[in-house]
């Protein structure tokens, strides 16, 4: 049990991912079609607090049951935050062209 990871978490992650990547390919691709990139970056916001709350969540079952963390999940948290400054620098710039 020693130095075991902890990966249920990993899954919720993944789908935090698909949705960061629609809401960014929507942001950058997409936002001449449909307007409305302010409510999209408010839910990529969402997400990203969303996937906060659970890598501290993480680090406390991780600390009480005594196992690994899960690199993943921190660099996936990571992304996440570099995925939404992405999408507000695109959407100022697209903004600023306009």
């Amino acid at each position: 049990m020693l130095g075991d990871t902890f990966t249920l978490f990993r899954p919720v992650y993944y789908l935090i991912t698909l949705l960061l990547v629609c809401n960014f390919v929507y942001v950058v691709f997409l936002n001449n079609k449909i307007k409305a990139t302010s409510y999209i970056l408010f839910n990529s916001l969402f997400f990203v607090i969303i996937a906060a709350v659970l890598l501290f969540q993480e680090g406390i079952i991780v600390d009480e049951t005594n196992l690994a963390g899960d690199p993943l999940t921190f660099d996936l948290t990571i992304f996440f935050g570099v995925l939404l400054i992405a999408s507000f620098i695109f959407r100022n710039r697209k903004k600023r062209k306009a």
